[in-house]
């Protein structure tokens, strides 16, 4: 008869309550310096939250992410991401948005060459918080007519952006206007290194606005998401577990932001959603610990509350034991083999794993020791007193 697999052998009776003052200790240095990081180093957001430039293209047979990855990325755009997008054959580009200034300016002049033979350069260009002025030296004279053309091949805002000057021509636009234009440069850059055989079907400007509304959106759904996590406890056990659970909850989110914070991760929304499932996570395996922890507690009432959480804890340790470990297996397989497109919701899971399982044992079960949980009243009353103690438990 097969034996079932056991990582943990039954009725261990480790202490865990023992370091708990040390377990608080290091939580709370933990999570002061997760802040500091947060506010020293910020979040290295995404194009979800700063806005960007989309394009959708059809690659003329199946598509090779790695090698369009490769000549996207060295364009000195920024930050790039690409992913099949419903078929092998199209892909969606994601470029983080542009900056007016000199990169995007020289990249209009490499796009304008490329487009029309060449002869084009970079004079000089002035760029102050209301306007933006660009000389161009030209192959030819500038005529009204060539003006009007060349406005239309830069995708200038209007022909009235540009006009002729001895050796060459002058663009000026407002500096919301050359925000906005130096998106549209970054995807004719984009095409222009692709090639033509490379088809687009369709680009969008993602503006910052959009991004800041993300932001917001994302901070509310958090803040939900405790403040529910917080009235579950609270309504299935009592008052003193919600504390427990909030306690634990709020450190592992507060350390897993701090760990995009200090290695600069890039945070969209996908790193949003592993913000979110490390929450739930988190909670799942507390509320496991207080099942048991409430059990034990309506079983044993005249046992020290300290061994009834080690014996409580103990009792959840192959569970815990082997949840963690069979999640940690498929989380470090995205991490080693999922690539830079889902490395920072990887890298999150891996850690929101690791750390809701040492706060479910050390700072969630812990928490009851400080808050009186034995005088909860509903959780004793209506239970027949056995006041007997488990085989191998502690007097």
């Amino acid at each position: 008869m097969l034996r079932p697999l056991r990582l943990i052998p039954a009725g261990t009776r480790f202490d865990f309550m023992r370091p708990r003052v040390l377990a608080l200790v290091l939580s709370t240095a933990m999570n002061i310096a997760a802040i500091v990081c947060i506010f020293t180093f910020g979040f290295n957001l995404g194009i979800d939250f700063k806005g960007g430039v989309i394009l959708e293209v059809q690659t003329p047979g199946k598509a090779d992410l790695s090698g369009m990855r490769q000549t996207v990325g060295g364009l000195g755009l920024g930050e790039v991401q690409l992913q099949e997008f419903g078929q092998d054959d199209v892909v969606l580009i994601r470029v983080q948005r542009q900056d007016s200034g000199e990169a995007c300016y020289r990249g209009a002049v490499s796009a304008l060459n490329a487009t029309s033979g060449g002869g084009y350069g970079l004079r000089e260009f002035a760029l102050d918080s209301e306007t933006a002025r660009l000389r161009l030296a030209t192959p030819a004279t500038v005529t009204p007519q060539a003006a009007t053309a060349l406005a239309s091949t830069m995708n200038l805002p209007s022909d009235r952006n540009i006009r002729a000057e001895e050796g060459g021509a002058l663009i000026t636009m407002e500096r919301a206007q050359s925000d906005e234009w130096c998106q549209q440069v970054a995807i004719k850059v984009i095409e222009t290194a692709l090639g033509k055989d490379y088809i687009q079907r369709r680009t969008e400007s993602v503006g910052p606005k959009v991004g800041s509304e993300l932001v917001r959106a994302g901070a509310i759904a958090g803040i939900v998401t405790v403040i529910g996590i917080l009235i579950y406890i609270w309504f299935r056990f009592e008052w003193q577990f919600a504390i427990g659970a909030l306690i634990a909850t709020a450190h592992d989110v507060i350390t897993t932001l701090g760990l995009f914070a200090l290695l600069q991760l890039e945070f969209n929304l996908a790193s949003l959603a592993a913000v979110l499932t490390v929450a739930g996570y988190s909670v799942n395996g507390t509320v496991v610990g207080f099942d048991r922890v409430r059990e034990n507690m309506r079983k044993y009432k005249k046992m020290p509350l300290l061994d009834l959480l080690n014996l409580s804890v103990n009792d959840t340790l192959s569970r815990t034991v082997m949840t963690s470990a069979t999640t940690t297996l498929a989380v470090a397989a995205l991490v080693l083999l999922g690539g830079p497109v889902i490395q920072g919701f990887s890298i999150a899971l891996l850690w929101g794993v690791l750390v809701g399982t040492y706060s479910t044992i050390w700072l969630a079960c812990a928490m009851l020791v400080y808050t009186g949980v034995r005088d909860g009243a509903s959780i004793m009353k209506d239970e027949d007193d056995t006041g007997q103690q488990p085989s191998g438990a502690k007097p």
